[in-house]
């Protein structure tokens, strides 16, 4: 029997109270969500749906790169280590995870029982979990069974109303749904071809900077992502670069600053006033945000704050990824 996940048969009260979350939740990931994730794995795994790239590779080598990479990084020996107390205290009794898959050893044990019995507030380990599952099938298995395994937990994130999702084995923060679908998605699949490299990664390293609350460097990164593609964009039409002021000194490309990349594309295009007007904004915009948190420094971060922070990223990320593909989609 092939493996159709969560899309087939709907429950009496998902139909009734379907989730449809008009705030996403982003700093606690449900056990219920993790349950599933490890159900919906053992259902793969037994529809022998795990297909290896190399003879060489097992299963097993899977969950023991995520462990040792999981531990390096946190810098403890053990799992338990990483397990709330109340936990550690119930698994000396009685593991689930064991009991519901007798086979299950080592490593791949160690990863599940980490993510359900991690606590739910701790959800950047929780995502880092995912994250290293979703790296490493994709590095060992098969493109297809990795992507389904993706496309599983990505079904999981949207029924549970959970706003990350799995993109080229990068969780993202997804913020607003409609933004996330018609903008940050196609933004990314884009500058997931090789030509937009060097953008891809800056706007990756954007959303990853958002997730740990580094706003600042969140816009930065954008503000770098928005002037790579016009850098690409130019460099791939072999166009000259052209100076605002005619008295300046053409740059190499690598230094050009937003104000002449933008000059650049509308003398070779002519651009509409209104398209000039809106890439002169954002160049205004993302540096005019990235000087926000310097405002506040040796204040108070109160939480009032941290949402001010969080909307102006938020703002900072959507308009960025909507001139990114705007540019892309038209002269790219």
């Amino acid at each position: 029997m092939s493996y159709e996940g969560l899309f087939g048969k709907e429950l009496y009260s998902e139909r009734t109270f379907p989730t449809n979350y008009d705030v996403l939740k982003y700093d606690k990931i449900p056990k219920k969500l993790r349950v599933q994730i490890f159900q919906q794995m053992l259902t793969i795994h037994m529809d022998g749906d795990l297909q290896l790239k190399e003879d060489e590779y097992t299963k097993e080598d899977i969950f023991y790169n995520i462990m040792l990479v999981l531990k390096q990084r946190r810098g403890v020996l053990s799992y338990k280590d990483l397990l709330p107390d109340k936990a550690r205290n119930e698994l000396e009794y009685r593991n689930h995870v064991k009991i519901t898959a007798p086979y299950l050893v080592g490593e791949e044990l160690e990863f599940y029982t980490l993510l359900i019995f991690a606590d739910s507030s701790d959800y950047l380990l929780i995502l880092d979990l995912i994250e290293l599952l979703s790296y490493w099938m994709n590095d060992i298995l098969l493109d297809w069974s990795s992507e389904m395994v993706d496309g599983m937990i990505n079904e999981l994130f949207r029924i549970n109303g959970v706003g990350y999702e799995l993109i080229n084995n990068m969780i993202i923060h997804k913020g607003n749904e409609i933004i996330h679908k018609d903008v940050v998605r196609p933004t990314l699949y884009f500058l997931s071809d090789p030509t937009y490299s060097g953008a891809n990664s800056e706007m990756l390293q954007a959303f990853k900077d958002f997730k740990q609350n580094n706003f600042k460097g969140a816009i930065h990164n954008a503000n770098n992502a928005f002037e790579s593609t016009m850098k690409i964009i130019i460099e791939k039409n072999k166009w000259q670069l052209v100076t605002p002021n005619p008295r300046q000194s053409v740059p190499t490309l690598p230094k050009a600053t937003a104000s002449v990349l933008i000059h650049t594309i509308d003398k070779n295009v002519a651009l509409e006033s209104f398209e000039l007007s809106t890439l002169k904004g954002l160049k205004d915009t993302l540096q005019a945000l990235a000087t926000l948190r310097n405002s506040h420094t040796g204040h108070g971060q109160g939480s009032e704050i941290k949402e001010t922070y969080i909307r102006h990223c938020e703002f900072a990320l959507h308009t960025a990824a909507t001139n990114i593909l705007f540019l892309i989609r038209t002269y790219g």
